[in-house]
Parts: structure tokens; C-alpha cells; sequence
């Protein structure tokens, strides 16, 4: 990004910490960042309204979750590389906050907007967090297909050294407002629609005295046609199936449930598969988002279970003692948008804080990247083409996991996402660390010898 005008940089206010995030020192100058997003609660009716007039308010409202989804899980991304940055979710209407926190978790806070038109509300979004420390605001919204991270990387960069940075959109506003410095002006106007938004709000801060940043144009999402030009239109079409094979009762799996159901993306799906009862039992409706189905035992033979009863084209295969991180439906969708990975994973973290279980973690994670060899408690995910391709899980009790993984790297890489899934150590505390630890490993050995995965599968559980 390049500022118009001469460069200027702001007056350096006395150092210090605002809302107790951490400041980072530019020029000398202790500097405290915020990422404003703009949301609305996806209500049909109550949002993209002239989207819904092409297309439905139902439609409408659950193509807006999807942006906003993806939305969130790029600032997600930013800031794991950029943790001095606070996250703030500016949210809409207030009535709806607790299904807000409840749907939309992750390293940020929620402030619910006040009244006011749409310039009130992101002047009031950029006197949030203000303090002793001089402060750089960035306020985004949530309607942009092909916002990038590295937009929001770009905008506090041009901070550094820039008043003011504008993301411009496709269709003459804007989807991306930065301050160093104050300017009330450019929020005065009461009307926020037409072609004219960025290059009014350009106007206003060159007018009062602020050099300005442009950023990459991009493409809101307003009416049906925009739809038409989205570059990877494909990505928000895809669904994803969470297949999850477990033994005895599915009340087990309750928080678990609690934990996904909410964060599920429209269309996308639970499959729980109970390895106890008979096969072909009728599919059982737990709620909206999950089903249950039966299979016999054998957690190969579940996946494959689990996959035929889903209509998804994106398959994650989830232990019922794991929990993903939050937008763990946007990092499995980051396979979509590879063409040289065939299977993606997660990094492994255990629950708890033993050193030891930290240390076999770490040895997995380094397996994952080296060897390409991740386990099936790292959370497993493909394409049905490629599941289709390599026929399924071709060993029924155990290690089809890893024979999974291995076949399917003939086929492409292994996409591992930094963000750690979570696994219970219960087998590792009942066993013993060390022998739960040389136990695995000695069965991987005996897999690759050609033993017979139901005579490993008895050996294991009786160690």
C-alpha cells in the first residue's frame, strides 16, 4: 500500500496498555491495535435483504453465515500471527448476544453496536479500546467473498506509516476502514449506499489533513449477479459431513455436540455412528444437525457407515474424545482450495498439563510434518472423491487410520492446519504413559509387517 499525500505520523501519546491487550512499539511509540468487525446476527429477513429480493430470505441469510463464517476464521488466522492485535466482534442486534457468543467463539470480545446510522456505529467501533496508548483501528465487514488475511496484515502495516487506509470494494464503497488518527468527519454522512461511499469517504480524510492507504479492491456480495463474478464460488457450496464412530451411549457425546452443532456452517452435517446394535437399524434423528446410525463394530467399518449415510462432499473423521479448535468448518474447508493436498489434518494437543503427554504431542506433530503421517485422534479430513478414489477404509478394527493416510499420499499432500485439536489422554493415564506410548508404536511395526488387523486389534485391547 502506498499513502496519498505526504506521509504523516501521528502524535505520540504518553505509552501504556489499553483494556490489558498488549501494545507494540512502533517508532519508538507504544501503539495499541484493534480489529473492529462489523456483524448482524444471520436472521432471514434481517440481513442481505437485496440478495434475498434474487433469491429468498432463507437462502440469503444462510449465504451471508457463510461469508460471515469465512470472515471470522480469516481474522481467526491473522491473529495467530498477530496476538498483540485485540479482536473486537461488533455485533448486532444486542437482544441477540448470547446466540452470538454461543455461535461465533473464538479470540476475540463482543461489544454489541449502539444505535445510530451506519457512521455513528463505526465511529463508535473505532473509540473502542481507547487509552493512553496511541491506537490503530481497523473496522472490516462481513459481506466480502475474497477477503484475503493478508488485507488485514497490509492495513495495519500502512498504519505504520499512514493516517488513514481504505479497502475499497468492487462497487464503490468500501470494505475496510483504517485510523491512526481521529477523523469524525468521514462518519458524518447518514447515507452509506450507492457507488459513491469510497470515493466520498477518500475525499473527506484527504480533506481534513489525513494521508490515506488504498488496500485491494475486492467483491461485496449484494445482489444475485455478484454472486456471478465471486472468484471460488465453489468454496461456500461445499458441505461438510463430521463423522463420528463411538461405543455406548450417544448421551456420552452430549458436550461434545454442544460444542459443534453450533458452529456448523449452513447444510453441514453430524454423523454419529453407534458400533453397538444391529446394522441397517433406521437412521435416528438426535436434533437438526445430527443423526445417528448403526453399524457393526469396528471403527473402519463405521467411517465407511458414516460416509454412506452423509450427502456431504467434504468428509471429517472426528474421535468422540476429541474437540476441534473454534472455526474448525473453515480450516477444513482450506482443503478446497488446494489442488496439491489430498487429506488435511490437525496438530495434536492433549488435554491436561503433563509434560510427558506435551512431549508425545510434540513428537506426533513432528511425525505429521516430516513423515506426513498423521493418526486418526488429529482429526482426519478429505474430499469424497478422494475417499471414493482410495475405496474407503479398507481395514475394519484398527490402524485404518494410518492405512488410510498412507494410501492417500500417493495422491497429493497432507495439509495440516497449525490450530491444535484437543484428545482426552484417558487411555494414556489408565495405561501408563510410557507403556500406552511403546504400545502404539509396536503395533504400527506389526501393521507394517501384514499382521491381521483383528488379531492387532485384540492384542491392544488387552494391553
Amino acid at each position: 500500500m502506498k499513502c496519498s499525500g505526504q506521509d504523516r505520523l501521528a502524535k505520540a501519546p504518553e505509552a501504556g496498555k489499553a483494556l490489558g491487550w498488549p501494545n507494540i512499539t512502533i517508532g519508538g511509540r507504544a501503539v495499541a491495535r484493534t480489529l473492529i468487525v462489523f456483524l448482524r446476527y444471520p436472521e432471514p429477513g434481517r440481513v442481505k435483504t437485496r440478495l434475498a429480493a434474487g433469491m429468498g430470505a432463507a437462502p440469503a441469510a444462510a449465504f451471508y453465515e457463510r461469508l460471515l463464517r469465512r470472515t471470522l476464521g480469516i481474522v481467526a488466522d491473522f491473529w495467530e500471527n498477530h496476538r498483540d492485535v485485540e479482536i473486537v466482534l461488533f455485533f448486532d442486534p444486542m437482544e441477540r448476544e448470547a446466540e452470538v457468543r454461543w455461535a461465533f467463539p473464538g479470540p476475540w470480545r463482543f461489544v454489541a453496536q449502539p444505535s445510530g446510522h451506519l457512521g455513528e456505529r463505526m465511529r463508535a467501533a473505532c473509540d473502542l479500546g481507547s487509552g493512553q496508548a496511541e491506537r490503530h483501528s481497523v473496522v472490516i465487514g462481513c459481506d466480502i467473498g475474497d477477503l484475503q488475511s493478508a488485507d488485514l496484515d497490509d492495513a495495519f502495516r500502512a498504519l505504520n506509516h499512514c493516517d488513514a487506509v481504505l479497502g475499497p470494494a468492487r462497487d464503490g464503497g468500501f470494505y475496510l476502514i483504517g485510523l491512526a488518527r481521529r477523523c469524525d468527519a468521514v462518519f458524518l454522512p447518514a447515507s452509506w449506499g450507492g457507488s459513491e461511499v469510497c470515493g466520498r469517504a477518500l475525499a473527506t480524510l484527504q480533506r481534513e489533513g489525513l494521508t490515506v492507504a488504498l488496500g485491494k479492491e475486492r467483491n461485496d456480495i449484494d445482489r444475485v449477479e455478484d454472486l456471478m463474478r465471486l472468484p471460488g464460488r465453489d468454496y461456500f457450496d461445499r458441505r461438510v459431513a463430521i463423522i463420528i464412530p463411538f461405543l455406548g451411549s450417544p448421551s456420552r457425546l452430549e458436550k461434545l455436540l454442544e460444542f459443534l452443532e453450533p458452529q456448523l456452517w449452513p447444510a453441514d452435517e453430524i454423523i454419529l455412528v453407534s458400533g453397538e446394535g444391529l446394522p441397517g437399524t433406521a437412521t435416528c434423528r438426535i436434533s437438526a444437525r445430527t443423526r445417528m446410525v448403526r453399524a457393526r463394530r469396528g471403527r473402519g467399518l463405521q467411517l465407511n457407515c458414516g460416509v454412506r449415510e452423509s450427502r456431504s462432499d467434504l468428509l471429517w473423521f472426528l474421535h468422540e474424545d476429541s474437540t476441534p479448535p473454534p472455526n474448525f468448518a473453515y480450516h477444513v474447508r482450506k482443503l478446497v482450495l488446494s489442488q496439491h493436498h489430498s487429506l488435511g489434518c490437525f496438530r495434536l494437543a492433549f488435554d491436561g498439563h503433563s509434560r510427558a503427554l506435551a512431549l508425545i504431542a510434540r513428537w506426533a506433530n513432528i511425525r505429521t510434518s516430516i513423515l506426513q503421517l498423521p493418526y486418526g485422534d488429529q482429526g482426519i479430513f478429505c474430499e469424497r472423491a478422494t475417499y471414493d478414489q482410495l475405496n474407503g477404509f479398507r481395514r475394519a478394527y484398527i490402524m485404518e487410520d494410518v492405512d488410510f493416510v498412507r494410501s492417500a499420499r500417493r495422491l497429493g499432500k497432507l495439509l495440516i492446519i497449525p490450530q491444535p485439536l484437543r484428545t482426552s489422554p484417558a487411555r494414556y493415564v489408565k495405561c501408563g504413559i510410557l507403556r500406552a506410548s511403546l504400545v502404539n508404536h509396536l503395533l504400527f511395526g506389526l501393521y507394517l509387517a501384514g499382521i491381521d488387523d483383528r488379531k492387532l486389534y485384540s492384542w491392544y485391547y488387552r494391553c
